[in-house]
């Protein structure tokens, strides 16, 4: 099951080995791993986007799919993705990617931007893994794009409330979504912390797993 096969690498970076697959979304301050033969990656702050990291767990065949503000900074097997598009990569067989839309609706610097805006194109992820579906949102607020990954298996949603959702807000994302699994993430680095997993964990319907970092 896709459930077993993933693991939290700590904020919000996840790695998914499956029958030989190894996938990786936001790989950030990874110390060790197996090589990568996808890495996906959500937008270009750099707890997200980490060349170093990058470089660690890649080889010659590893493909990056990234956003094109991302994609034409990366050397290699480059994918770019939008919004709304989709990718099958070869020899990934069995694995499709589609982009999602992942933006603020309200999270603002002092001078009242937008920390994601939605111009900028960032994505979240919905990933098909041998007909199971996983969806990685990215740093977003509670967007109407949302309603494209209505049930879900897993859902991946943010929770510290710094930059992206609150817990409330997760869990108002999870009852739009529905998934099977709700995961909560960007907590337990240096923004959230676990008080606000657990804050999630009690305010979203369904089933909510809590991850412990491994890595």
């Amino acid at each position: 099951m896709l459930l077993d096969s993933l693991e939290w690498l700590g904020h919000s970076g996840f790695r998914i080995d499956d029958r030989g697959a190894t996938i990786y979304i936001d790989p950030y301050r990874v110390e060790d791993g197996p090589p990568a033969d996808l890495i996906l990656i959500t937008h270009g702050h750099y707890d997200h986007y980490s060349p170093q990291d990058i470089e660690r767990l890649s080889h010659d065949g590893t493909w990056l799919v990234a956003p094109a503000a991302v994609a034409e900074r990366a050397a290699g097997r480059v994918a770019s993705i939008a919004p709304g598009e989709g990718l099958e990569l070869e020899p990934l067989a069995g694995i499709e990617v589609a982009a999602v839309a992942a933006y603020n609706t309200s999270k603002r610097d002092r001078e009242g931007r937008l920390f994601h805006p939605r111009e900028a194109g960032w994505v979240g992820f919905d990933l098909n893994v041998r007909g199971e579906r996983l969806y990685h949102s990215g740093d977003t607020d509670v967007i109407p794009e949302m309603d494209r990954v209505v049930g879900v298996d897993v859902a991946l949603l943010p929770v510290s409330g710094t930059y992206v959702m609150t817990a409330g807000e997760a869990a108002e994302a999870a009852r739009r979504i529905q998934p099977r699994t709700a995961i909560p993430m960007h907590w337990g680095d240096h923004i959230g912390t676990r008080a606000d997993a657990e804050a999630f964990a009690e305010k979203a319907p369904g089933a909510v797993v809590i991850p412990e970092r491994v890595g």
